[in-house]
């Protein structure tokens, strides 16, 4: 990724072109957790010597503008209708951009974006307690939009067909979990809405900015499009956004006041069996952004400890589609690595063993000494590829016993592997309604979480 100093100073003489006066940058730092695109925090002094935070966001490995170009039109557009976003500063995106790639610099707005903080510290205890009343208020107002401020816009007509239109390579080799719950959706559409809108396609906890008082910005439209506006509400009450907490908005709020806070500005207020069909809709559509992520790193386009992570949480959306479909129910499970277990059998290559040596490197990525002086960015990527080695370590551990196992269940069914069973499920070959193909599908589903994140399987799921 390119120096935070050096996009700074760019962005700076930009703007300082642009307005006729000097704009000189007084700190730059890259801010963490970016898995596609790179975020740039700046603070500019005017020739007065009056500070200017803002924020640059921008697609270093973009092939065209990166999407930031529909994202300034809406950012734009949403100002007008209401919600509250940033100001557009400069936008640089072909032969313009004075980095070389597409970028967006606008301007900075106080408020915390980590989840887990919004979720847990005392300072936006208030904010969590009118957060659902006023997503609903916002993404009425999004779905205001005036979509011909915004032409250019990719429209989702059908939902399911849009997923293998966007995802071609990982909806064609999605794994069981997800062929089922998506032969589910297409068997049982969602009650209709009055209409297409400007839907944001994103919206949930770590694209909003929250301050003390509530929902300050909304940021990322990477995803905008026009389609129905209950994706978005969906989308908002995933299990993915709820980080953990217990109830289906964010983690904070039930369906009912999120429907009826929307209602309220909207008009109109959408149905349970809506929302939760869009709320399968995402589970699955998560599920494929995971091997997007993990396809990014695999195939050479950004490597990163971070995208190989994410693919294996595909398990997770796996387990919460059988959860919405009545296949399986939350448990607590423990942890392999806490259970005494015997290590497989690695003559001759005598001791360390492979599992004691990931179990030192585990230990290391994780002490103070690593840690201490990290940036904040090199101390999460650390703390992934410490999660990473776990996930290994739990395969070695399981991996052939969970293979043989699995081979077995196939073999009763008469498929060889997790491709033609798939195979078999979207040709009909196999009934994905019968109790013996789901109980297989669980049973593989639940050995991948095992060694994926066992902790998910505890997870609240209202």
């Amino acid at each position: 990724m390119p120096e935070a100093g050096e996009v700074a100073a760019r962005v700076a003489e930009r703007l300082g072109t642009m307005r006729g006066a000097p704009v000189s940058v007084e700190s730059a730092r890259q801010l963490p957790a970016g898995a596609s695109r790179a975020t740039y925090a700046a603070t500019l002094v005017d020739a007065a010597g009056v500070p200017e935070p803002i924020i640059i966001r921008a697609v270093p490995a973009a092939e065209d503008d990166g999407g930031l170009g529909a994202e300034a039109e809406v950012l734009r557009a949403a100002a007008d209708a209401g919600v509250p976003v940033p100001e557009i500063l400069d936008v640089g995106l072909g032969d313009d951009s004075v980095l070389g790639f597409p970028y967006l610099a606008m301007n900075f707005i106080g408020g915390e974006s980590i989840p887990r903080r919004i979720l847990r510290d005392d300072t936006y205890a208030a904010a969590r307690g009118r957060f659902v009343e006023q997503c609903g208020g916002i993404l009425a107002r999004v779905h205001r939009i005036d979509a011909t401020q915004t032409p250019g816009l990719d429209e989702l007509v059908d939902p399911v067909e849009a997923l293998h239109a966007l995802f071609p390579r990982e909806f064609d080799a999605m794994p069981a979990g997800l062929v089922l719950a998506t032969q589910w959706l297409v068997a049982n559409p969602p009650p209709s809405s009055p209409g297409s809108c400007v839907v944001h396609g994103d919206f949930r906890l770590g694209n909003l900015l929250v301050d003390a008082d509530g929902v300050a910005a909304v940021l990322d439209w990477e995803l905008v499009h026009i389609g129905d506006p209950v994706e978005d509400l969906g989308w908002l009450c995933a299990k993915a956004w709820r980080f953990g907490g217990a109830t289906p908005v964010a983690g904070m709020g039930e369906r009912a006041s999120l429907l009826d806070a929307y209602a309220e500005v909207a008009g109109w207020r959408p149905t349970e069996e809506a929302l939760r069909w869009w709320e399968l809709y995402a589970t699955v559509k998560w599920g494929l952004i995971c091997a997007v992520q993990a396809n990014r790193h695999l195939d050479g386009i950004e490597r990163s400890v971070e995208l190989a992570a994410i693919g294996r949480r595909s398990a997770e959306q796996e387990f919460d589609a059988l959860l919405d479909l009545g296949v399986v129910s939350p448990e607590v499970v423990p942890d392999p690595l806490g259970v005494e277990a015997t290590v497989p059998d690695e003559e001759p290559h005598g001791s360390p063993s492979s599992f004691e040596l990931l179990d030192a490197l585990a230990g290391f990525l994780r002490s103070d000494s690593v840690t201490a002086e990290m940036s904040p960015q090199v101390r999460f990527h650390t703390r992934v590829a410490g999660n990473v080695v776990d996930v290994v370590r739990r395969q070695v551990l399981l991996g052939a016993t969970h293979a043989a196992e699995s081979a077995q269940r196939l073999a009763a069914l008469g498929v060889a592997d997790q491709r033609a069973l798939c195979d078999a499920l979207r040709s009909g070959e196999l009934d994905g309604t019968d109790e013996k193909v789901r109980a297989a599908i669980a049973a593989d589903v639940r050995a991948r979480l095992l060694v994926a994140n066992p902790k998910y399987f505890a997870v609240p799921h209202p």
